[in-house]
């Protein structure tokens, strides 16, 4: 590069100042030269020996309106454009876009090179295009336009996919805070000079360094709310053994997981992102379990995402109805705390259900879950509300801090909240329904579960070698306890058959029940039939929970005469202070000191249709005769038309609950011809005692 004396002395010399010089006008080719041109290509003057002239030789071809001419050089440029003269002329005297830059990353697209096969300023610029003020003039004499980037991706036209680099000709949000003399494209939009200056000695825009956090942050302040965070890994690795993670020796929170240009994927993502992961991939790549968050990882067997959609706006999430559910529903990665009200550290602190990177809290109303899930904002109204006393003193004892929701369900754990076992959902109401932590207990003979079972509402239940087993959620909603109790907001609620959090109501008529056991419906309007208010005609026999017996899951025998469980049920009501005092049974128990068999003395019933006991209940081969053997307490009469009688209806052979009788009769099927013998003796008390 010339000194300022030597580059005036030359102008002089090129505008034929001096006294031995003459301006000659060169043609090659013929061609007439003007003096603007000369200017620049100061090897046309027929006069200059450049042997003696302080311009340089220039010898590069290149073709000037289809004609031969030379090229010159970024020093010739220079001469006038390297900030000596303050006046009109930029200074392009800069480092910023390299000269001498390695070729085989760009794709120049017949931009022309200097002499050496490097670019140069006549590679983006040309003093032979149209002035600005003409029809396609481009300023300053540019090759192509700048305002939508179009120059810049002649030669970086990989840097221009979608989400692999910054997206560019996009609008700008007000609030921004970028430099007064930031270039903008039209409309305010983002181009690639906007954090790229060409010329001047202005680098990248707010970047010191390897620290481009004053560049995000202009125009992404709110992400900036990772610093400090888990997910800072600028401070996170610095508490890490070894060379555990990537290595980073900046400063920038940003660089760890984005990556402005040729990024892997969606986002810029600067690592390396599994297809098989989906759009999950950005996360799982360190929340699995050989990733940075090992700790935390998630496998998919939580919260469903992979091929799932939303199916409604979700204005509190920013998600709209057909968006694919991803790990950035309910998480935001670059914020701890979605209130920004609880402080963050750089101390590793676990979550809680205000912080975890949270879009919305999971508190005690649930907010996160509740927005997805609206129709089980029911839960807090009943005592499954985490508000209520029980839950908030045992939550105190055992120093654990839940959600509404969390308190049961592990987003991303396996099962309901960890629950492995086979029945997962038993496994999850006992933990509070286990007569310890709270008093509504559940473990003393109850429905049976873990069997097949036919529902005509197609109720839910948990699979097992390809098969529906009859579990908790069968029977149970814990999301909607019913009809709420007046005066009871979120406390000890009395169940009933209105209630209970069950799946189907079982009051007035028993739809619960019926739904998998029809045939009992043929005691509705019978006189077994004890439908009162809060309480349906099944539950006036049958407690599901906690019953006095496993078989039948009987309410009420204890204290009552008889020799089995059935009959001292039976007598619970056919005595003379309750309910069935008019149908007294005098006479009843059959003798027991004799085991009956089933089947083949049994005629050509089954043995279903004459039941036999014992006191672990119904037996197929041996067993004893009492109340239910003769008696079907759910049917009044085995004929058909005659199973719903008005009330008082009084009894007779075929009806008076009586089982449907074999090719002769019940008590022949056992007793031949002697059955009206015994029968008459075993009915008479006085005669009982006489034989």
């Amino acid at each position: 590069m010339m000194n300022a004396a030597k580059r005036c002395i030359a102008i002089l010399v090129l505008l034929g100042v001096g006294s031995n010089i003459s301006i000659a006008q060169h043609n090659p080719d013929g061609r007439k030269v003007s003096l603007d041109c000369v200017t620049c290509h100061v090897n046309w003057h027929d006069d200059i020996d450049p042997e003696q002239s302080l311009i340089p030789e220039i010898d590069a071809p290149i073709q000037l309106q289809g004609l031969p001419a030379h090229i010159a050089t970024a020093a010739m440029c220079f001469s006038c454009h390297d900030g000596t003269v303050n006046d009109s002329r930029q200074t392009f005297s800069s480092s910023n876009h390299q000269q001498d830059m390695d070729l085989k990353h760009a794709d120049l697209q017949d931009m022309p090179l200097d002499k050496n096969g490097d670019i140069y300023c006549g590679t983006c610029h040309t003093p032979h295009s149209l002035k600005p003020e003409n029809q396609g003039g481009l300023a300053p004499f540019l090759r192509d336009e700048k305002i939508n980037s179009s120059l810049c991706l002649n030669c970086h036209s990989d840097q221009a996919a979608n989400h692999l680099n910054h997206p560019i000709h996009i609008p700008v949000k007000p609030g921004h805070k970028m430099p007064e003399n930031t270039f903008w494209g039209e409309s305010g939009s983002m181009e690639c000079m906007t954090c790229h200056p060409i010329h001047g000695t202005q680098g990248v825009v707010g970047v010191k360094g390897n620290d481009r956090t004053e560049l995000c942050s202009s125009c992404h302040s709110a992400y900036f709310n990772i610093e400090l965070t888990d997910h800072d890994l600028t401070r996170k690795l610095k508490n890490q053994p070894g060379t555990i993670g990537p290595e980073l020796s900046r400063e920038d929170p940003c660089v760890a997981c984005h990556s402005s240009h040729n990024g892997k994927g969606k986002h810029m993502w600067a690592m390396d992102v599994e297809d098989a992961s989906g759009p999950n991939g950005y996360c799982l790549g360190c929340h699995s379990s050989d990733g940075m968050g090992r700790d935390k990882s998630f496998s998919h067997a939580g919260h469903p995402t992979s091929n799932a959609r939303i199916k409604k706006n979700i204005p509190a999430l920013g998600i709209k109805a057909s968006d694919e559910l991803m790990c950035t529903t309910c998480h935001d990665p670059h914020q701890w705390d979605f209130s920004q009200r609880h402080a963050v550290t750089a101390a590793n602190e676990e979550g809680t259900e205000y912080t975890s990177f949270l879009k919305l809290p999971d508190d005690a109303q649930g907010q996160l879950c509740v927005a997805c899930h609206t129709d089980e904002s029911t839960i807090f109204s009943s005592d499954h509300s985490v508000a209520r006393e029980g839950f908030q003193q045992h939550f105190r004892q055992s120093n654990k801090i839940h959600g509404q929701c969390t308190v049961c369900h592990g987003s991303h754990s396996d099962e309901l909240d960890g629950s492995t076992e086979d029945d997962p959902y038993t496994v999850l109401c006992l933990r509070c329904h286990d007569g310890e932590s709270f008093p509504s207990s559940v473990v003393h003979n109850n429905h049976p579960m873990g069997v097949p079972f036919k529902s005509a509402s197609n109720l839910a239940g948990y699979e097992k070698d390809g098969e529906v087993l009859l579990s908790c959620n069968t029977c149970h909603n814990p999301h909607k306890w019913g009809e709420i109790v007046e005066g009871s907001s979120t406390a000890n609620l009395k169940g009933d058959d209105r209630n209970s959090f069950l799946t189907l109501s079982n009051w007035p008529e028993p739809k619960l029940c019926l739904d998998c056991h029809p045939e009992q419906g043929t005691i509705l309007s019978t006189p077994h039939d004890f439908t009162e208010d809060e309480r349906s005609a099944c539950s006036f026999c049958h407690i599901p929970h906690n019953a006095e017996t496993e078989y039948g899951i009987l309410a009420k025998w204890e204290g009552t005469p008889g020799e089995s469980f059935n009959e001292r049920h039976c007598f619970s009501c056919h005595n003379e202070d309750d309910s069935a005092s008019d149908k007294l049974v005098q006479a009843y128990t059959h003798p027991r000191e004799f085991g009956i068999l089933t089947l083949p003395a049994r005629g050509a019933g089954e043995w279903l249709e004459f039941p036999l006991f014992t006191e672990d209940g119904p037996s197929e081969s041996v067993g004893h005769i009492d109340c239910f053997t003769c008696h079907d307490p759910h049917t009044w009469s085995y004929k058909p038309g005659l199973q719903k009688p008005a009330n008082n209806t009084e009894g007779n052979d075929v009806t008076s609950f009586l089982r449907n009788p074999s090719h002769l009769t019940l008590c022949t099927d056992c007793h031949g011809e002697n059955t009206l013998w015994k029968y008459n003796y075993y009915h008479d008390p006085v005669k009982r005692k006489r034989y």
